[in-house]
This record gives C-alpha cells, sequence and structure tokens, in this order.
C-alpha cells in the first residue's frame, strides 16, 4: 500500500481520493441536490483530511484510563445505568460531566419531533436505513474494519439487529433523555468506539497511512448523513411527505445524536441542505469499492435467510429478499448494486406498492384529528416487530445493556 502524503501539518492518508473516477459516478446524484458551487473549497477538503486523522480526544482519553485500570468496564455500566457517585474515578466523572453539559443550540422540541418522524415510518424507516447501511459498503473506507471486527462472522445477523436496536431506541419517545436507553445505548457505542481505536492504534493489522484513524471524525459525518440526508431523501422516494419543519427536525436529532457520539462541530449537521453538502463531499473523495464491500453485501443479504417471520417463513422470507433488492435498486442503484456490491437487482415494483399507502396514511389519515396519533402507534409497533425478528429466543440487546433493564 502507498504510504500517505503530507501537506502542511496534515497527513493525508492515501484513501483520500483514491478513486477519483469512481467517486465522481458514485455521488453524481446528490450533487444536483447540493445547490449552487457544490465542489469543495480548499478549506472543506481540508476538514475532510484532518477528518480522516482525527478521534474522540474525550472516549480516547476515558479509553486509555480503562486500558490503565483506572476506570473498570463495570464503574462505566454503573454510572452509565445510574449516574455518577461521590466514588466515581475521576476520568469517568470528567466523562459524564462532559456529555451531560449539553451544548445550548440542543432544541428539544426538535429532538422530540424528529424522533416523531423517523419512528412513525416504522418499516420504512427500517427499509431506507438498510438501504444506508449497504450503501456504506460501496466504499472500502470501512470495510476492513468491519471485516476486523467481526462484520463478516456468522453472527451478522445479531449485528444488524445491534444496529436497528440502538437507532430504534434513540428515536423512541424520550430515547435520548438521561436515563433511557437511546441516550445510555449512544454513550456505549462511543466507548466502544474509542476502545476499538486505542486496540489498532497498537495493532499491526492497521495501515494508518492508508486509512487514516479506524474510527475517524469524517467517517463519522459521513455514517450521520447516511441517517439523516440520505434517509430523508429516501423516505421521500418511498411515499413519506416529509415537510421542511420534519426535515430540520429530524436533522437537528442527528445533530443532537452525533454530538453524544463524539463527532466533532463541524460534521454535525445545521440543516438538510448543510448534510448534503457534507455528506457529497464525503462521497466524492471517498475509496472504491473492494472484495470486502461484495462479502459484506452478500453477508447481509444471506444473513436476513436468519430472521424469523414466524408462519409462512420460506414464503415471507422470498418476498422481504424481493422487496429488499426492490429498494436498493431504486436507492442504491441498479448498476451499484451489481458493480459494487455483488447484488442481485430488481425492478422497482415495491414503489408501486409502498408509494401510494405511504401517501394515504402520511399525507392524509395522520392529518385528521387524531390521526398522528394512530400513525405513530402503527410505526412504533412496526419497530419493535423488527426488534424481535431479528432477536427470537432472547431479548434485544447491545453488549450487557438490555432492553427493558
Amino acid at each position: 500500500m502507498e504510504a500517505a502524503s503530507i501537506t502542511g501539518d496534515v497527513y493525508i492518508p492515501s484513501r483520500f481520493c483514491a478513486d477519483p473516477e469512481w467517486a465522481h459516478s458514485s455521488s453524481v446524484g446528490i450533487r444536483k441536490l447540493v445547490g449552487p458551487d457544490p465542489d469543495p473549497t480548499p478549506i472543506e477538503r481540508d476538514r475532510i483530511v484532518r477528518g480522516l486523522t482525527t478521534s474522540d480526544p474525550l472516549g480516547a482519553a476515558l479509553a486509555e484510563a480503562i486500558a490503565e485500570r483506572q476506570v473498570t468496564l463495570k464503574q462505566f455500566r454503573n454510572v452509565l445505568a445510574h449516574g455518577l457517585d461521590p466514588q466515581s474515578p475521576e476520568p469517568l466523572r470528567a466523562f459524564f460531566e462532559a456529555v451531560q453539559d449539553r451544548p445550548d443550540w440542543v432544541d428539544d422540541r426538535l429532538v422530540v419531533r424528529g424522533a416523531e418522524v423517523m419512528r412513525q415510518a416504522g418499516n420504512t424507516m427500517v427499509d431506507v436505513l438498510d438501504s444506508a447501511l449497504v450503501n456504506g459498503y460501496r466504499s472500502s473506507a470501512n470495510t476492513l474494519l468491519l471485516n476486523l471486527t467481526g462484520g463478516l462472522s456468522s453472527g451478522t445477523i445479531r449485528r444488524l439487529g445491534e444496529t436497528l436496536k440502538w437507532t430504534v431506541e434513540c428515536v423512541r419517545a424520550g430515547g435520548l433523555d438521561r436515563n433511557n436507553q437511546g441516550w445510555q445505548l449512544t454513550l456505549h457505542v462511543r466507548l466502544m468506539h474509542a476502545l476499538i481505536n486505542r486496540h489498532y492504534a497498537r495493532n499491526t493489522e492497521w495501515d494508518f497511512a492508508t486509512y487514516g484513524m479506524p474510527i475517524n471524525q469524517a467517517d463519522q459525518g459521513a455514517t450521520l448523513g447516511l441517517h439523516s440526508s440520505y434517509y430523508l431523501l429516501g423516505a421521500r422516494l418511498l411515499g413519506m411527505p416529509i415537510t421542511k419543519r420534519d426535515s430540520t427536525a429530524v436533522m437537528h436529532f442527528w445533530r443532537y445524536v452525533g454530538w453524544l457520539l463524539g463527532v466533532q462541530d463541524y460534521w454535525l449537521p445545521l440543516d438538510e441542505m448543510d448534510g448534503r453538502r457534507k455528506f457529497y463531499h464525503l462521497s466524492m473523495t471517498a475509496p472504491g469499492p473492494d472484495e470486502n464491500s461484495r462479502l459484506l453485501a452478500t453477508t447481509f443479504e444471506t444473513a436476513r435467510a436468519h430472521i424469523r417471520y414466524g408462519r409462512l417463513q420460506q414464503l415471507r422470507h422470498r418476498y422481504h429478499t424481493a422487496k429488499t433488492r426492490s429498494i436498493f435498486s431504486v436507492l442504491i442503484g441498479r448498476q451499484a448494486m451489481h458493480d459494487d456490491l455483488g447484488l442481485t437487482a430488481s425492478w422497482p415494483w415495491y414503489f408501486l406498492l409502498r408509494v401510494p399507502a405511504n401517501l394515504l396514511i402520511h399525507g392524509l389519515i395522520a392529518r385528521l384529528p387524531g390521526g398522528r396519533a394512530l400513525v405513530l402507534a402503527r410505526g412504533e409497533r412496526q419497530l419493535d416487530t423488527a426488534l424481535s425478528r431479528l432477536f427470537p429466543d432472547s431479548a434485544a440487546a447491545i453488549g450487557e445493556l438490555r432492553h427493558g433493564n
């Protein structure tokens, strides 16, 4: 692999703009939605380069304290669940005092509204975020790390469930309140990211010259983009009528989630257009697919055979596989599915069913007296059902944080 280059005081990982032709073709769609002067300025390009080599200092400090046995994971989990106490070690106290001191820009009304917009979508939310996940595999930016941390293992279906579990708990009513699981799981994920970065900083398996920091600020900005800007575009294509007010709320919701995850202010989207612009810049500088891209995509598809639908299992599995391929063919693209991911594309038959249904449910019924509450309850039931299918034999969980505890 090529060594990183240096500009000024910054190392440039060789993944940066490694395949400009692929990056251009993969990002041309969103370029049209960014507005005038879409290309990054020199300052914006520099932000990306610096982001590739930067982690989360607060999380890194706690990970170091755990490695040095100043803090135990048991102590972290106890404070996460019950709060600080006089015996809490100083590194743990510093971490939690920082994350509990919310920025002045957090608007609770927008956080609540954004969560409602997400969860009222129900199955549509799951479908679009599945597409976002697999679309992320198209670039080799993260595929090696997913491989090294077990993303291609036989436990893939559980990892998919853990990702959905985190998202669902975040969007639940009050999910990002201090004592609820969305907030707690987000901090759990933040620490795991920091521990992974510390591990690979001392591990010869990781090539910093090529990839930069394993879990870095720029890639986390891209992940936020998939959950926010990409999500809004995908939900609209599936017939969800999302107003400017609702899109503002969704972007603000993910802005706060990103802050809890330790993402730097620059990568936290101010609004939908700002999120699109940052997502476009990251897409046009990302490396192309590698062998792990196809492995992850095909493993995602084969792992879904283990989802438990109950009665008519085989028939329903075939239906959901066809439905997923139909959605991906539009939200990811037929050529990208085949060339980048090795997946079988389909014609977009599912949109003929889902778009009219979403327009009726979310465009008409939700606007009738009492209709929004009915639609919101329906979406919540669908999300709970999706979780139960991924965790048929046990409570949905991430690590040792279990649903209902």
